[in-house]
């Protein structure tokens, strides 16, 4: 690579540990170790002196000493690289936790460390190339602040100038692990977007035909690889050239092999296999004369991607082919949506169905014949920003949709080729709005919110919805998924702070105990069986927990349902309450046998045909038709076998 990193400067921060009980741990420091390692190899080629690691700083303040200290005498290019919980403040800006971060929304700006104010200190010290990794939530938030680097707001420009010199690599280029409304997901060794992005430029990038790649290149790879494992896509913004920057070797080039090799050879860490394709290894032992042993595969990995051969009840793989399948596809899958599909929910009667997408809309479907549903209409549009959820009232007259602008609105559905909006959206909420359920008696909408509060809303008169008290407090993050039992006497509610919770519906909004134990990640969904007795939960963890809750005070932990390889996005019960389905991370759907006192057993062969990740499963309310949305961007129907 053509390049002087002599006067150029990393700095590479990780915040991984936390005195407030409310922030969760992350393994930033392995991450902060292994960028630092690869930045240093042969692959990227930076002098170990020119790369800073900052390790689990306390405060603001000590890291701006920090930071200001080592952009010092920087020349030419700057990188600075962030890993640990980014947090979206009431203004909507950007907050990287730090060690005595405080998770108080009120202390919150000044005891983290908002992006602005980095931004603002590295801007003093600023050279014509700029590259800024950011590996935590709502990443995508600090294109609000990167104006402060250049006059000209690169916010959506992807394009190199018309006239600009096509060599030039100087600018600014960042690049976030996720959305401004999304979650970064981890695993206990490394962040998914790290591990990803480690991978990539360990194994190069085969359909680049270039010796090296630019940072750009790794970014396009890294986002594909995790778009097909169905994790959250990183985004990327820029002004000029900096996207041209030759970040390292492409391994994949046979130009390489010998010297990557013998990088392998000199990094290796005793007791640890390099994380390198094995082709590649296979090409370099050829080009120095080794011998490499099938042991130098490619071990770790945070996601399992399609096709992902060995699964039990693979067709083949010698599972138990006595027990039928519960439900088989239903035609092809439907398309329409032009983004993932977070939600989808059938209308009472069967005839009707709706899904929410990340593409901004809301679509309604005739299944008058099931097996070739008609859209309705034309996409429903009025969010800005993506439908996390759609349900429509018990009597079936109306559509709640709510999504990442934070509105949750309310709409006339008689007629769904004519949906009327009755009010301005239901406001509240100070963040995302993930999940809305209406009561069994339609009187009340709930919601569930990013800014970590659930809220009511008394919607008897639909045109004026009224809040209900105050909003509910009890998780410490976002709340992900809320849900009624059959009388409205009990709500639940799942979060990302790995919490269940049980909620009596009263004025206000009560507790029922402590939290039910057990989840170790996210917890995505819950939702009542259809006498109430039961509530089942998924979660990151890969779980499904299924709880008796006849006596609310007193919930009874019936099992726990492992089987899915990834994130469990969603569970609906039939309404008969004896199935419970899935969807998940993983691209699969299961069914589960449930009873009120036992756990959750298979129930025929796993669901597959959609192609990323499935993030909602929804019943008909005669138990005959189960509708699945996914990452894939398409809703698909499934049927009872015969």
């Amino acid at each position: 690579m053509d390049r002087d990193l002599t006067w150029a400067r990393a700095i590479l921060i990780g915040n991984g540990v936390y005195e407030d009980s409310g922030i969760p741990n992350l393994p930033a420091a392995e991450c902060v170790n292994a960028m630092a390692k690869l930045l240093t190899s042969k692959r990227c080629g930076w002098p170990a002196e020119c790369v800073t690691s900052l390790v689990d700083v306390a405060s603001p303040d000590d890291l701006a000493r920090k930071v200001l200290d080592a952009v010092r005498n920087t020349q030419e290019v700057l990188l600075v690289y962030y890993v640990g919980h980014g947090v979206r403040t009431h203004e909507g800006q950007l907050a990287l936790t730090l060690g005595k971060t405080d998770s108080d929304w009120d202390a919150l700006p000044h005891t983290a460390m908002l992006y602005e104010n980095l931004a603002k200190i590295l801007r003093r010290h600023q050279p014509p190339t700029t590259l800024i990794i950011l590996d935590c939530c709502h990443a995508e938030l600090a294109n609000r602040s990167n104006g402060t680097f250049q006059a000209l707001d690169f916010v959506g420009v992807d394009e190199t100038d018309p006239g600009e010199d096509a060599d030039a690599d100087d600018g600014l280029y960042v690049i976030g692990a996720s959305g401004s409304t999304k979650k970064a997901r981890t695993t206990e060794t490394l962040t998914c977007f790290t591990d990803a992005f480690l991978r990539v430029v360990h194994n190069g990038v085969r359909t680049v035909a270039k010796p090296d790649l630019s940072i750009e290149q790794v970014f396009f790879a890294v986002r594909a690889q995790l778009r097909r494992a169905g994790l959250p896509e990183p985004v990327d913004s820029g002004t000029r050239g900096a996207r041209r920057f030759l970040f390292c070797l492409n391994a994949a080039h046979p130009s390489n092999a010998k010297v990557l090799c013998e990088d392998v050879l000199e990094t290796a860490v005793p007791g640890q296999l390099p994380m390198l394709d094995r082709r590649m290894l296979l090409t370099a032992a050829g080009a120095v004369g080794l011998t490499v042993a099938d042991s130098f595969m490619t071990l770790r990995s945070c996601f399992i991607g399609p096709g992902t051969a060995g699964e039990a009840d693979a067709p083949g793989s010698g599972a138990s082919n006595a027990v039928t399948a519960a439900m088989t596809s239903l035609g092809q899958p439907i398309p329409g949506h032009t983004d993932a599909v977070y939600s989808v929910a059938f209308q009472r009667g069967a005839r009707f169905l709706a899904s929410g997408s990340a593409d901004q809309t809301v679509r309604f479907w005739d299944l008058a014949d099931p097996a070739h549903p008609k859209p309705i209409g034309v996409p429903l549009t009025g969010h800005t920003d993506t439908v996390y959820s759609v349900v429509f009232s018990p009597d079936g007259s109306l559509l709640a949709d709510a999504g990442a602008d934070q509105k949750a609105r309310l709409l006339n559905v008689t007629d769904p080729a004519k949906p009327v909006l009755l009010s301005r959206p239901a406001t509240g909420h100070t963040d995302a709005v993930f999940s809305v359920a209406f009561s069994p008696s339609g009187e009340l909408l709930a919601g569930g919110s990013g800014d970590r509060t659930i809220r009511l809303w008394k919607v008897t008169d639909p045109t004026h919805p009224e809040l209900v008290g105050k909003p509910v407090f009890g998780h410490t993050d976002a709340v992900l998924s809320v849900a009624f039992s059959h009388d409205e006497s009990v709500m639940g509610s799942g979060g990302s702070d790995h919490a269940v919770r049980l909620w009596n519906v009263a004025d206000p909004l009560a507790a029922i105990g402590a939290a039910l134990p057990g989840h170790t990640d996210r917890v995505y969904c819950v939702t009542f069986s259809p006498d109430g007795h039961l509530l089942a939960s998924g979660s990151g963890d890969r779980t499904i927990r299924l709880w008796k809750v006849t006596d609310p005070a007193n919930p009874v932990l019936l099992g726990t349902a492992t089987g899915h390889k990834d994130a469990v996005n969603s569970v609906a019960f039939r309404p008969d309450g004896r199935v419970l389905a899935s969807g998940s991370s993983d691209h699969t759907i299961r069914l589960w046998h449930v009873t009120p006192s036992a756990r959750p057993v298979p129930l025929g062969r796993t669901l597959t045909g959609h192609r990323g990740a499935v993030y909602s499963v929804a019943f008909s309310p005669d138990g005959n038709l189960l509708a699945s949305g996914s990452a894939d961007q398409t809703v698909r129907l499934w049927k009872p076998a015969r």
